[in-house]
């Protein structure tokens, strides 16, 4: 057996055992969905030229100046996944989507000053998934976990390559050699992202719109995970194992929209909108994560006669624990793109209005880093920066563009019906793969190795709303589309560092498993104007 005293070594450190990359930090921070009031999403969130809708500050914080009275509004909704998910998890779940507030008052004769408060979910979380093959063709992820310990020895004691290297999942007894032949895998998330909008309008004439909004993210991500590989060994064992993993991370945000709104010509309703959003700054911690390996080998001890490590095969149904440190905590940054958007709408009458919209946001330019120093109030936005993570995100990743489109029509004046359409490009290169071995502090700290790259979004929705006396009540549907493409972990460094005749492969490469994303959402408003 190989295993040296550098394990001896590695089992006197303790570092975190989960972290942030390029993959995580774009699922925790995309608002890459319409979620709001009910009218806001019926008409596919293209309301940012329209505007009086308090979600639309959301597309252009000038909107809010085509609002004359006071409105109050609140938005229930409940989302049901398509595909199955995992044995236990909940296929539909409730959610609290927007509350709102808006006063309006005028100046003098020709300004209008409008300010607005808006609590509003910009992503869900919640999500369960399965996935599996029995075509590994002996790729293995203990092999990738191989490669990366190889080329970094010196890793800490509660990092993921060096807890297998413990769980000799690689690194085997001379002689034996594995053929990886299946997998299975699952994965629950939970929690949300929400934004407090704080917004201050101006409007001049009926005809020049200028809006401001300060935006407070607040976000919560849970996540439970569980990876099974089967394994044969060469000398007539079944040497699969699971890993299993438990993370959380919280943390808040802060950015700044800017918009105006334009109605160029006096007598026409036709007006264009440009919106500016800078990057909104997060501030995370890591909390009580960890993750556990369940090995066929049982650790021993250390023969120091023979100056090896000893193990035990053990038999069926026995599994031997290798757990990484409890308690371990990160704090970390992350620097969210840059967006711009451009908007056009108008109305015809009274009984009908469209709104047509563009988005392009900055995704390859995500940064993320550590912070440099802490006050008494928590982690510090000055912050080290992780000059590998970025070089890797904008080697995966890829500006988003963003359409929409909608519509609004009233046969009578105290009913409406709507529809709209809502595409944003996949953000991630068709080349894009989850590499862990770059020279990143945040890849000491990862808990697992899976990722999946996202395909385009279509959401198509339809909506009605009535109102009566200044109250209203909307309602909308949304059907939102989308796949992407899984895989349990990079076969990029399949046999470097390890034996060859450990890992008996078969194929040229990992196929991925197509996943379905789509998701059905209800949503409910109700409202009053005063």
């Amino acid at each position: 057996m190989r295993h040296s005293a550098t394990l001896l070594a590695l089992l006197s450190l303790s570092l975190g055992s989960w972290a942030q990359d390029t993959y995580s930090n774009y699922s925790m921070t995309s608002t890459a969905d319409v979620i709001g009031s009910a009218r806001y999403v019926g008409m596919g969130g293209a309301m940012g030229a329209l505007g009086a809708d308090i979600s639309a500050i959301s597309n252009n914080p000038a909107s809010l100046g085509l609002f004359r009275r006071n409105d109050a509004s609140f938005t229930l909704g409940v989302g049901v996944q398509d595909d199955t998910p995992a044995e236990g998890a909940p296929r539909t779940r409730m959610s609290f989507d927007q509350l709102g507030l808006v006063f309006a008052s005028s100046a003098t004769e020709d300004t209008r000053f409008v300010w607005g408060v808006n609590l509003q979910k910009k992503a869900n979380f919640g999500h369960s998934f399965t996935a599996g093959s029995s075509s590994l063709h002996g790729f293995s992820q203990a092999a990738q976990l191989a490669a990366i310990y190889g080329m970094y020895p010196g890793m800490s004691e509660g990092a993921l390559p060096a807890r297998a290297f413990a769980a000799l999942l690689y690194d085997l007894p001379d002689g034996v050699g594995v053929t990886s032949s299946a997998y299975d895998f699952y994965r629950n998330t939970r929690g949300y992202l929400y934004g407090l909008d704080i917004n201050l309008t101006i409007a001049h004439q009926d005809r020049v719109y200028v809006g401001a909004t300060m935006g407070l993210d607040f976000m919560r991500y849970r996540s439970t995970m569980r990876y099974m590989e089967t394994r044969d060994g060469t000398d007539g064992s079944v040497q699969d194992y699971d890993l299993e993993s438990n993370h959380r991370v919280s943390g808040e945000g802060l950015n700044i929209k800017l918009g105006a709104i334009f109605r160029p010509i006096e007598d026409s309703p036709f007006r264009f909108g440009i919106t500016v959003e800078t990057p909104t700054w997060y501030t995370f911690t890591q909390e009580r994560s960890y993750h556990s390996f369940a090995s066929k080998w049982d650790y021993l001890g250390y023969d120091e006669q023979a100056q090896v490590y000893v193990y035990d095969y053990l038999p069926d149904g026995q599994y031997a624990i290798y757990d990484s440190p409890d308690g371990n905590e990160l704090d970390f940054n992350v620097f969210s793109p840059w967006k711009l958007r451009a908007q056009i709408g108008s109305t015809i009458g009274r009984s009908f209005a469209w709104d047509v919209e563009y988005e392009y946001a900055f995704t390859d330019y995500t940064k993320m880093g550590y912070p440099t120093d802490y006050d008494s109030d928590g982690p510090s936005i000055n912050m080290d920066k992780d000059v590998a993570m970025s070089r890797l995100t904008h080697a995966t990743m890829q500006g988003v563009h963003n359409v929409r489109a909608g519509f609004e029509y009233k046969p009578v004046p105290e009913f409406a019906v709507r529809a709209g359409y809502n595409y944003w490009s996949k953000p991630m290169k068709s080349s894009a793969r989850l590499d862990q071995s770059i020279d990143s502090y945040a890849m000491e700290y990862t808990v697992s190795t899976d990722y999946m790259n996202l395909g385009a979004t279509n959401m198509l929705t339809i909506g009605m709303g009535y109102r009566h006396n200044g109250f209203y009540a909307d309602v909308a549907y949304k059907y939102r589309a989308q796949h992407a493409d899984f895989y349990p972990f990079d076969d990029q460094f399949q046999a470097y560092g390890v034996s060859e005749a450990q890992f008996g492969v078969t194929a040229d490469a990992l196929e991925p498993q197509r996943l379905n994303l789509d998701r059905h959402n209800v949503v409910l408003t109700l409202g009053y104007k005063f």
